[in-house]
């Protein structure tokens, strides 16, 4: 199946579906992002499964800072040396997972989404693979990774999960929870706005075979 990118994208309705609840206000109204949000941006992998396209998500190793630990994708923030914010998502790939440029094939863009507790302005970048890719991940960044079928993340399966949100801040929000992991926050959001391109694609892809 490929997945057609649609001009408009869901955007925020898709990301308010997965939003912490404490979020939700702040997004609703929010129309541009500070001026010092820090860029970053990751990759999102698609590959062809018995279940129809799958991705992978990373788990981060446990550090001092406020994704610790948690279900993310594949990235970080943009480097100087980085020409646009894809080559920022395929660098940040090679260097936690070892996934070479040449696995895969860039097909768009999702829409952006800014991240307070960090100050981070995510750019999602979207690629497809024919196969899973022969992994290499960075220890020290990356602790396990798993592979998820998009089918999994309709907002309608998640639950509502008290998480950790910080040092000793614990907050509701709806979530993923896929093999015994927690999929939260951003990652959940950007999920969401993914479940929604694929799932137009596939009525697509039905209509004009």
């Amino acid at each position: 199946m490929n997945i057609i990118i649609p001009e408009k994208l869901p955007g925020k309705s898709a990301h308010l579906t997965m939003a912490p609840f404490h979020r939700i206000d702040s997004l609703k109204f929010e129309v541009n992002p500070p001026k010092e949000a820090i860029r970053s941006s990751v990759l999102i992998l698609l590959i062809p499964s018995e279940f129809g396209l799958e991705t992978v998500l990373i788990k981060r190793n446990i550090y001092n800072g406020i994704h610790s630990g948690q279900i993310s994708f594949p990235g970080g923030k943009c480097d100087k040396e980085d020409s646009d914010i894809t080559e920022t998502a395929c660098r940040e790939a090679y260097e936690e997972l070892g996934i070479r440029t040449q696995d895969y094939k860039i097909i768009g863009h999702l829409s952006r989404l800014y991240v307070p507790p960090s100050n981070y302005l995510i750019y999602p970048v979207l690629a497809i693979s024919d196969k899973r890719p022969d992994y290499k991940p960075d220890p020290r960044e990356v602790s396990e990774f798993i592979h998820v079928p998009i089918s999994k993340f309709n907002p309608a399966n998640s639950q509502i999960c008290k998480v950790e949100a910080g040092p000793s801040l614990t907050v509701e929000a709806p979530a993923y929870v896929v093999e015994g992991h927690v999929i939260w926050g951003a990652t959940a959001m950007i999920l969401a706005e993914l479940y929604q391109v694929a799932a137009a694609a596939d009525k697509i892809s039905r209509i004009n075979p």
